[in-house]
Protein backbone atom coordinates (compact mmCIF):
# COMPACT_ATOMS: atom_id res chain seq x y z
CA UNK A 1 0.00 0.00 0.00
CA UNK A 2 0.81 3.59 -0.47
CA UNK A 3 0.46 6.68 1.83
CA UNK A 4 -0.05 10.03 0.98
CA UNK A 5 0.22 12.59 4.12
CA UNK A 6 -0.78 16.34 2.87
CA UNK A 7 0.93 18.10 5.99
CA UNK A 8 3.59 17.64 8.22
CA UNK A 9 2.35 19.29 11.09
CA UNK A 10 1.84 17.14 14.36
CA UNK A 11 -1.47 15.67 13.09
CA UNK A 12 0.02 14.80 10.21
CA UNK A 13 3.29 13.21 11.53
CA UNK A 14 1.79 11.60 14.39
CA UNK A 15 -0.79 10.36 11.38
CA UNK A 16 2.24 8.78 9.75
CA UNK A 17 3.75 7.22 13.06
CA UNK A 18 0.73 5.22 13.97
CA UNK A 19 0.45 4.10 10.77
CA UNK A 20 3.40 2.54 10.61
CA UNK A 21 3.48 1.16 14.10
CA UNK A 22 0.01 -0.87 12.89
CA UNK A 23 -0.19 -1.65 9.44
CA UNK A 24 2.79 -3.56 7.83
CA UNK A 25 0.80 -3.69 4.74
CA UNK A 26 2.18 -0.15 4.06
CA UNK A 27 5.10 -0.57 1.85
CA UNK A 28 5.12 3.60 0.44
CA UNK A 29 4.59 6.89 2.75
CA UNK A 30 4.25 10.41 1.08
CA UNK A 31 4.32 13.66 3.22
CA UNK A 32 3.58 16.33 1.32
CA UNK A 33 3.50 19.58 2.77
CA UNK A 34 4.62 23.53 2.17
CA UNK A 35 6.37 23.56 5.49
CA UNK A 36 7.96 21.32 7.46
CA UNK A 37 9.82 20.57 11.09
CA UNK A 38 13.23 21.58 10.20
CA UNK A 39 12.32 24.82 8.68
CA UNK A 40 14.05 28.17 9.93
CA UNK A 41 12.72 30.76 10.49
CA UNK A 42 9.59 28.95 10.75
CA UNK A 43 6.80 30.18 8.51
CA UNK A 44 3.88 31.91 10.61
CA UNK A 45 1.02 29.45 8.55
CA UNK A 46 2.57 26.97 9.93
CA UNK A 47 0.50 26.19 13.37
CA UNK A 48 2.28 23.35 15.00
CA UNK A 49 5.49 24.80 15.96
CA UNK A 50 4.00 27.93 17.79
CA UNK A 51 1.85 26.24 20.08
CA UNK A 52 1.86 25.83 23.77
CA UNK A 53 1.15 22.49 24.07
CA UNK A 54 -0.64 21.21 27.00
CA UNK A 55 -3.29 18.76 27.75
CA UNK A 56 -6.06 21.13 29.13
CA UNK A 57 -9.42 19.38 29.53
CA UNK A 58 -12.99 21.03 29.15
CA UNK A 59 -16.56 19.84 29.83
CA UNK A 60 -18.72 19.36 26.68
CA UNK A 61 -21.19 22.12 25.89
CA UNK A 62 -24.71 21.17 25.87
CA UNK A 63 -24.69 22.70 22.03
CA UNK A 64 -21.99 21.05 20.82
CA UNK A 65 -22.21 17.98 23.11
CA UNK A 66 -20.97 14.96 20.29
CA UNK A 67 -17.98 17.35 18.89
CA UNK A 68 -16.67 18.43 22.03
CA UNK A 69 -16.92 14.16 23.13
CA UNK A 70 -15.05 13.20 20.83
CA UNK A 71 -12.57 15.56 20.63
CA UNK A 72 -12.54 15.47 23.92
CA UNK A 73 -12.06 11.39 24.07
CA UNK A 74 -8.89 12.36 21.07
CA UNK A 75 -7.35 14.22 24.44
CA UNK A 76 -7.24 10.87 26.78
CA UNK A 77 -6.07 9.37 23.98
CA UNK A 78 -2.95 10.67 23.97
CA UNK A 79 -2.83 11.01 27.64
CA UNK A 80 -2.78 7.42 27.60
CA UNK A 81 -0.32 6.97 24.97
CA UNK A 82 2.12 9.09 26.58
CA UNK A 83 1.89 7.67 30.11
CA UNK A 84 2.56 3.84 28.60
CA UNK A 85 5.80 5.04 27.03
CA UNK A 86 9.21 4.82 29.18
CA UNK A 87 10.59 7.97 30.84
CA UNK A 88 13.59 7.73 27.97
CA UNK A 89 11.07 7.98 25.49
CA UNK A 90 9.25 11.03 27.32
CA UNK A 91 12.37 12.58 28.13
CA UNK A 92 13.88 12.36 24.03
CA UNK A 93 10.13 13.62 23.69
CA UNK A 94 10.42 16.81 25.44
CA UNK A 95 6.80 15.69 27.18
CA UNK A 96 6.48 16.14 31.23
CA UNK A 97 3.67 15.45 33.03
CA UNK A 98 2.55 17.64 35.96
CA UNK A 99 -0.25 19.42 37.76
CA UNK A 100 -2.61 21.21 35.09
CA UNK A 101 -4.68 24.75 37.18
CA UNK A 102 -7.65 26.18 35.76
CA UNK A 103 -8.91 29.41 37.09
CA UNK A 104 -12.43 30.94 36.18
CA UNK A 105 -13.97 34.07 37.10
CA UNK A 106 -17.18 33.10 35.29
CA UNK A 107 -17.43 29.32 34.70
CA UNK A 108 -20.20 28.19 32.22
CA UNK A 109 -22.92 26.15 33.71
CA UNK A 110 -21.06 22.99 32.13
CA UNK A 111 -17.78 23.54 34.36
CA UNK A 112 -19.92 24.85 37.43
CA UNK A 113 -21.98 21.03 37.27
CA UNK A 114 -18.76 19.26 36.35
CA UNK A 115 -20.25 18.13 33.16
CA UNK A 116 -18.78 15.16 31.23
CA UNK A 117 -15.39 15.59 30.12
CA UNK A 118 -14.37 17.34 33.61
CA UNK A 119 -14.58 15.75 36.65
CA UNK A 120 -13.28 12.91 38.24
CA UNK A 121 -14.26 10.20 36.55
CA UNK A 122 -12.55 11.29 33.48
CA UNK A 123 -9.24 13.20 34.40
CA UNK A 124 -6.47 11.97 36.75
CA UNK A 125 -6.00 13.39 40.41
CA UNK A 126 -9.32 15.77 39.77
CA UNK A 127 -9.76 18.31 42.63
CA UNK A 128 -12.16 21.30 43.07
CA UNK A 129 -10.13 24.11 44.38
CA UNK A 130 -12.05 26.51 47.25
CA UNK A 131 -9.40 28.53 49.33
CA UNK A 132 -6.20 30.75 47.47
CA UNK A 133 -7.73 31.68 44.97
CA UNK A 134 -6.75 34.57 42.88
CA UNK A 135 -9.15 37.64 43.38
CA UNK A 136 -11.80 37.53 41.13
CA UNK A 137 -11.63 33.91 40.32
CA UNK A 138 -14.90 31.99 41.48
CA UNK A 139 -13.85 29.03 40.18
CA UNK A 140 -11.21 26.70 40.57
CA UNK A 141 -9.89 22.82 39.42
CA UNK A 142 -6.85 21.06 39.58
CA UNK A 143 -5.82 17.75 37.62
CA UNK A 144 -2.76 15.71 36.35
CA UNK A 145 -1.66 17.12 32.72
CA UNK A 146 1.42 17.07 30.48
CA UNK A 147 3.20 19.68 28.53
CA UNK A 148 5.66 19.59 25.89
CA UNK A 149 8.00 21.86 23.66
CA UNK A 150 6.45 22.00 20.39
CA UNK A 151 9.44 22.71 18.15
CA UNK A 152 11.16 19.99 19.81
CA UNK A 153 8.49 17.42 19.72
CA UNK A 154 8.01 18.07 16.06
CA UNK A 155 11.33 17.40 15.25
CA UNK A 156 11.36 13.91 17.92
CA UNK A 157 8.30 13.20 15.52
CA UNK A 158 9.79 13.52 12.00
CA UNK A 159 12.69 11.56 13.49
CA UNK A 160 10.27 8.51 14.54
CA UNK A 161 8.71 8.22 11.05
CA UNK A 162 12.30 8.29 9.43
CA UNK A 163 13.38 5.40 11.24
CA UNK A 164 10.33 3.41 12.15
CA UNK A 165 10.92 3.18 8.17
CA UNK A 166 14.12 2.44 7.62
CA UNK A 167 13.41 -0.42 10.27
CA UNK A 168 10.55 -1.49 8.75
CA UNK A 169 11.83 -0.90 4.53
CA UNK A 170 9.21 1.66 3.90
CA UNK A 171 10.03 3.83 1.18
CA UNK A 172 9.42 7.36 2.17
CA UNK A 173 9.10 10.40 0.22
CA UNK A 174 9.06 13.59 1.33
CA UNK A 175 7.73 16.53 -0.96
CA UNK A 176 7.79 20.32 -0.22
CA UNK A 177 5.00 21.74 -2.80
CA UNK A 178 2.16 24.33 -2.32
CA UNK A 179 -0.96 21.75 -3.60
CA UNK A 180 -3.57 23.59 -5.14
CA UNK A 181 -6.21 20.51 -5.10
CA UNK A 182 -5.68 17.09 -3.34
CA UNK A 183 -6.53 15.92 -6.73
CA UNK A 184 -3.08 16.95 -7.72
CA UNK A 185 -1.43 13.87 -5.42
CA UNK A 186 -2.82 11.37 -8.48
CA UNK A 187 -0.50 13.40 -11.45
CA UNK A 188 2.47 13.74 -8.73
CA UNK A 189 2.38 10.07 -7.16
CA UNK A 190 0.08 7.83 -9.20
CA UNK A 191 0.71 5.13 -7.31
CA UNK A 192 -0.79 6.12 -3.97
CA UNK A 193 -3.77 4.29 -2.38
CA UNK A 194 -5.34 6.41 -0.11
CA UNK A 195 -4.88 10.28 1.01
CA UNK A 196 -4.70 11.51 4.81
CA UNK A 197 -5.32 15.32 4.65
CA UNK A 198 -4.08 16.64 7.29
CA UNK A 199 -4.05 20.51 6.00
CA UNK A 200 -5.16 22.72 8.96
CA UNK A 201 -7.80 24.24 7.13
CA UNK A 202 -8.76 21.50 4.97
CA UNK A 203 -7.78 21.68 1.71
CA UNK A 204 -10.53 19.84 -0.71
CA UNK A 205 -10.30 17.45 -3.69
CA UNK A 206 -11.04 19.77 -6.41
CA UNK A 207 -9.49 23.02 -4.44
CA UNK A 208 -10.41 25.45 -2.04
CA UNK A 209 -10.31 25.05 1.38
CA UNK A 210 -12.87 23.57 3.47
CA UNK A 211 -15.70 26.82 3.65
CA UNK A 212 -16.58 26.20 7.29
CA UNK A 213 -12.74 26.61 8.21
CA UNK A 214 -11.25 30.24 9.81
CA UNK A 215 -8.66 31.27 11.54
CA UNK A 216 -7.58 32.40 14.96
CA UNK A 217 -4.42 34.85 15.26
CA UNK A 218 -2.78 34.13 19.05
CA UNK A 219 0.41 35.88 20.18
CA UNK A 220 2.26 34.32 23.19
CA UNK A 221 5.51 35.33 24.73
CA UNK A 222 8.47 32.53 25.03
CA UNK A 223 10.27 33.61 28.05
CA UNK A 224 13.98 32.56 29.45
CA UNK A 225 13.37 33.23 33.17
CA UNK A 226 17.52 32.30 33.79
CA UNK A 227 18.54 30.23 36.41
CA UNK A 228 14.96 29.48 38.24
CA UNK A 229 13.46 27.52 35.07
CA UNK A 230 13.50 24.54 37.16
CA UNK A 231 12.34 26.05 40.51
CA UNK A 232 9.94 28.49 39.83
CA UNK A 233 6.68 26.99 40.72
CA UNK A 234 5.61 26.91 36.99
CA UNK A 235 8.05 24.15 36.07
CA UNK A 236 5.66 21.78 37.65
CA UNK A 237 2.39 23.08 36.73
CA UNK A 238 0.62 24.84 33.91
CA UNK A 239 -2.59 27.32 35.14
CA UNK A 240 -4.78 28.72 32.38
CA UNK A 241 -6.60 31.93 33.85
CA UNK A 242 -10.41 32.82 32.15
CA UNK A 243 -11.39 36.81 33.35
CA UNK A 244 -14.99 38.04 32.86
CA UNK A 245 -13.39 39.97 29.94
CA UNK A 246 -12.81 37.10 27.91
CA UNK A 247 -9.24 37.64 28.18
CA UNK A 248 -7.56 34.48 28.74
CA UNK A 249 -3.53 34.12 30.59
CA UNK A 250 -1.67 31.34 30.48
CA UNK A 251 1.50 30.03 31.64
CA UNK A 252 3.13 26.30 29.87
CA UNK A 253 6.41 24.93 30.63
CA UNK A 254 8.28 24.50 27.50
CA UNK A 255 10.72 21.70 28.76
CA UNK A 256 13.95 21.57 27.36
CA UNK A 257 15.24 17.86 25.55
CA UNK A 258 16.71 15.15 28.46
CA UNK A 259 16.36 17.89 30.93
CA UNK A 260 17.99 20.93 29.48
CA UNK A 261 16.99 24.60 29.95
CA UNK A 262 13.37 24.81 30.29
CA UNK A 263 11.39 28.31 28.71
CA UNK A 264 8.33 28.87 29.19
CA UNK A 265 4.98 30.09 26.96
CA UNK A 266 3.05 33.12 28.81
CA UNK A 267 0.17 33.37 26.95
CA UNK A 268 -2.06 34.65 24.76
CA UNK A 269 -4.78 35.92 22.66
CA UNK A 270 -7.31 34.47 20.55
CA UNK A 271 -8.30 36.60 17.69
CA UNK A 272 -10.52 35.54 15.23
CA UNK A 273 -10.24 36.78 11.57
CA UNK A 274 -7.08 39.16 12.33
CA UNK A 275 -4.48 37.59 10.18
CA UNK A 276 -1.73 40.07 10.81
CA UNK A 277 1.73 38.21 11.24
CA UNK A 278 3.40 41.23 13.31
CA UNK A 279 3.57 41.00 16.90
CA UNK A 280 1.89 43.71 18.48
CA UNK A 281 3.15 45.55 21.14
CA UNK A 282 -0.24 46.24 22.53
CA UNK A 283 -0.76 42.62 22.92
CA UNK A 284 2.58 41.64 24.28
CA UNK A 285 2.16 44.52 27.01
CA UNK A 286 -1.08 43.70 28.16
CA UNK A 287 0.38 39.64 28.31
CA UNK A 288 2.82 41.01 30.26
CA UNK A 289 0.48 42.82 32.96
CA UNK A 290 -2.04 40.19 33.08
CA UNK A 291 1.24 37.90 34.13
CA UNK A 292 2.49 40.35 36.35
CA UNK A 293 -0.47 40.05 38.66
CA UNK A 294 -1.38 36.15 38.13
CA UNK A 295 2.23 34.90 37.87
CA UNK A 296 4.50 36.87 39.62
CA UNK A 297 7.39 34.25 40.11
CA UNK A 298 7.28 33.58 36.49
CA UNK A 299 7.92 37.81 35.79
CA UNK A 300 10.40 38.50 38.69
CA UNK A 301 13.40 38.45 36.39
CA UNK A 302 12.69 37.70 32.78
CA UNK A 303 13.80 37.96 29.03
CA UNK A 304 11.51 37.97 26.08
CA UNK A 305 13.17 35.34 23.38
CA UNK A 306 10.64 35.74 21.15
CA UNK A 307 6.93 36.95 20.58
CA UNK A 308 4.96 34.63 18.76
CA UNK A 309 2.30 35.34 16.24
CA UNK A 310 0.54 31.84 15.01
CA UNK A 311 -2.76 30.95 13.64
CA UNK A 312 -5.13 28.32 14.77
CA UNK A 313 -7.27 26.07 12.32
CA UNK A 314 -10.75 26.20 13.77
CA UNK A 315 -14.00 24.61 12.21
CA UNK A 316 -17.99 25.44 12.83
CA UNK A 317 -19.28 22.71 14.31
CA UNK A 318 -15.66 20.84 15.13
CA UNK A 319 -12.90 19.43 13.72
CA UNK A 320 -13.64 16.89 10.76
CA UNK A 321 -12.26 13.06 11.28
CA UNK A 322 -14.04 11.15 8.31
CA UNK A 323 -13.64 9.11 5.32
CA UNK A 324 -14.49 9.98 2.21
CA UNK A 325 -14.36 9.11 -1.12
CA UNK A 326 -13.29 11.02 -4.29
CA UNK A 327 -13.14 10.21 -8.32
CA UNK A 328 -9.46 10.54 -9.44
CA UNK A 329 -8.64 11.26 -12.71
CA UNK A 330 -8.69 7.81 -14.48
CA UNK A 331 -12.50 7.78 -12.84
CA UNK A 332 -11.11 5.11 -9.78
CA UNK A 333 -12.32 5.94 -6.23
CA UNK A 334 -9.65 7.59 -4.12
CA UNK A 335 -10.36 6.83 0.03
CA UNK A 336 -9.36 10.31 2.06
CA UNK A 337 -9.29 10.51 5.16
CA UNK A 338 -9.86 14.21 6.30
CA UNK A 339 -8.43 15.09 10.05
CA UNK A 340 -8.19 18.43 10.16
CA UNK A 341 -9.97 22.14 12.05
CA UNK A 342 -8.65 21.38 15.36
CA UNK A 343 -7.75 24.61 15.95
CA UNK A 344 -5.65 25.14 19.05
CA UNK A 345 -5.75 21.34 20.85
CA UNK A 346 -3.49 19.67 17.41
CA UNK A 347 -1.18 18.30 20.20
CA UNK A 348 -3.47 17.46 23.03
CA UNK A 349 -5.87 15.72 20.36
CA UNK A 350 -2.73 14.10 17.90
CA UNK A 351 -2.74 10.73 18.57
CA UNK A 352 -6.44 10.74 19.57
CA UNK A 353 -6.66 11.31 15.93
CA UNK A 354 -4.14 9.22 14.59
CA UNK A 355 -5.52 6.50 16.02
CA UNK A 356 -8.89 7.54 14.94
CA UNK A 357 -7.04 7.62 11.14
CA UNK A 358 -5.86 4.21 11.27
CA UNK A 359 -9.58 2.18 11.94
CA UNK A 360 -10.71 4.58 8.91
CA UNK A 361 -7.46 2.75 7.17
CA UNK A 362 -8.96 -0.25 8.48
CA UNK A 363 -12.14 0.41 7.26
CA UNK A 364 -10.91 0.81 3.71
CA UNK A 365 -8.20 -2.36 4.01
CA UNK A 366 -9.47 -4.62 6.31
CA UNK A 367 -7.05 -6.02 8.56
CA UNK A 368 -7.77 -9.62 7.13
CA UNK A 369 -5.68 -8.95 3.95
CA UNK A 370 -2.78 -8.81 6.45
Amino acid sequence: MSVCIVGAGVIGLSSALRLLETRPDIRTITIVSEQFPQDQPINHTFTSPWAGAHFRPFPHRDSDYASDKRESEYTRVTYNYFKRKSKQWLSEATVEFMNGIDWLENPSIEYQRLGAGYNGSSLEKFQQQDSNLPAGVTFGCSYETWCLNAPLYLLFLYDQVMKKSEQQNVNIRVKRIKLEKLKDICELYPDVNIVVNASGCGLQWEGGLDPKCFLVRGQTLLLDVGDKHDTIPYAHATITHQAKSGDWTFVIKRPGKNGKKAYYILGGTKQPGDYSVMPRDTDTEKLIGRGKKLFPELLENFEIKNVNVGFRPLRVGGSRVELEFNKSPDGEQMPVIHAYGLGGMGFETSMGVAYHIQKLYNNVFSTSKL
